[in-house]
């Protein structure tokens, strides 16, 4: 065995040692994660911009709840489209040249929706949209690569956990939508809205614009943290798995098709996940056949993705302490998700009557951000036991595989929003995503855990031909 110990330099960064290799990690490692974070969550309240004011669009804009699903279908579309074009390119330009396209699509997006709005030109709103999607392909594809090459395996869930935490983003469009805008508009105003005075049409008219000027702040703020600092990778490797060579685009791909077991858990996150994220931020249309104004709706869905994606922490965290269990992990909380769905559905059909108003918002409330906190707080373990999966496929093009099927599911279930029939009964959702939980479960329970960029870091010896046969 060969001698291993830890050691710290002067600088504050971390050597470890292990026979020949040496593992270092840098105190920037938190200011990469910090920057990859925000562009993160900023691109995911761009994505969540409108469905929270949808009944201020309603009233200011007369557009109906199908303009703000065609807004997160054209982000969704250009997800599917963009993704492998796009990762394909950082595998030749490196990822810092990736995130400072990426942020400064999504600048170009916020110009583009300022000077749509006023205008009310729709087209130039969905151009937005479509071009935030596409930047948003490489900060949902790139978690685990950003803590897999600056994070040592003790840390790298946990990582994992912080760049992922985009939904904090999506909370962040819910506080804004309402009080940014102040937009504060109840059931009777809509169903009313021809009869509202002009100076309200003109306030939320007002108010939508204010949020885009903050999202546009948001934008250019990452756009700089960006150019001032983001290296590609460090100088010296945090872990061994780092230096194993990974397959290069096109055998990485062909590896990914023909890998069973990684199919197996990709379907197992996208349908739950895919489905709620598509329906939180519908969640004001969901709620409004239980006399649930829009800004309650709007405090359900920030509370709901603002504390799963804080607890996503803690539960890698404790993840990380249990390297070879993210399976159990995920059928756990996959099988929680699923009996808080089906409340909620019964609670919208009228199964489960709550006759205090106050006490039903308060269920309304505890059943979303258990949830929430069972799909979004677990989406780091999905992705390193991807990870795992895969290896030696580089990380990227598997979270990019993931990332896409989630936007597949997401125009899925905006092109159903676009129904009229579908959009006036919004019961659909609810049961949509109950059946999505419910398909996982046998998907979780056959799929086979592999941890071979694991057992690299832990010094064992089995060869890609070895893993790719347990794999298949």
């Amino acid at each position: 065995m060969a001698d291993t110990g830890t050691v710290s330099t002067s600088n504050g960064s971390t050597k470890e040692h292990d026979g020949s290799f040496t593992a270092k990690t840098y105190k920037r490692r938190w200011w990469i994660l910090l920057v990859f974070s925000f562009n993160n969550c900023v691109q995911n309240a761009m994505y969540n911009t409108w469905p929270p004011v949808a009944d201020a669009l309603q009233i200011g804009f007369g557009w109906s709840d199908s303009f703000s699903a065609v807004m997160l279908l054209m982000y969704c579309t250009a997800g599917i489209i963009g993704t492998f074009p796009v990762m394909y390119s950082i595998d030749n330009i490196g990822v810092r040249h990736g995130m400072v396209l990426s942020t400064a699509v999504s600048v170009l997006c916020s110009a583009l929706w300022l000077v749509g709005l006023p205008l009310r030109q729709t087209w130039l709103l969905a151009l937005g949209s479509f071009l935030n999607g596409l930047g948003s392909t490489v900060t949902s594809s790139l978690p685990t690569v950003i803590s897999t090459s600056w994070f040592s395996v003790s840390e790298r869930t946990t990582a994992t956990s912080i760049a992922s935490m985009g939904y904090l983003g999506a909370a962040v469009a819910f506080f804004a939508g309402p009080y940014i805008s102040g937009a504060n508009v109840t059931a009777s105003e809509v169903i009313n809205k021809d009869t509202l005075p002009t100076e309200f049409v003109d306030q939320l008219q007002n108010g939508v614009l204010n949020i885009l000027y903050f999202m546009t702040a948001l934008t250019v703020v990452g756009f700089w943290f960006t150019i001032i600092y983001f290296p590609s990778q460090p100088p010296q490797c945090p872990s061994k798995a780092q230096t194993h060579p990974r397959e290069s685009f096109w055998p990485g791909m062909k590896h990914l098709l023909s890998n069973g077991h990684f199919w197996k858990l990709t379907l197992a996150f996208n349908l739950p996940n895919g489905i709620f994220n598509s329906w939180i931020p519908f969640c004001s249309v969901s709620f409004r056949s239980l006399g649930v104004d829009e800004v309650t709706s709007g405090w359900i869905g920030f509370s709901a993705l603002l504390i799963s994606s804080l607890l996503s922490i803690p539960i890698s965290w404790i993840a990380d302490r249990f390297k070879r269990k993210l399976k159990l992990f995920l059928q756990l909380a996959n099988g929680l998700a699923l009996a808080l769905y089906l409340i909620l559905a019964l609670i919208q059909r009228g199964c489960i009557s709550i006759s205090d108003h106050q006490l039903s918002i308060a269920v309304l409330y505890i059943l979303s951000i258990g949830a929430a906190t069972c799909i979004n707080g677990f989406i780091p373990i999905y992705y390193e036991l991807a990870s795992e999966c895969a290896f030696p496929v580089d990380e990227s093009l598997a979270c990019a595989l993931l990332s896409t099927l989630n936007n597949v599911f997401g125009v899925v279930f905006f092109l159903l929003l676009l129904i009229p029939a579908l959009a006036l009964d919004s019961e659909w959702m609810m049961w949509t995503c109950v059946g999505a939980c419910a398909l996982a479960v046998p998907l979780l329970f056959f799929m086979k855990e592999n941890y071979y960029r694991l057992d690299v870091d832990t010094a064992c010896t089995q060869t890609d031909e070895e893993y790719r046969a347990v794999a298949s």
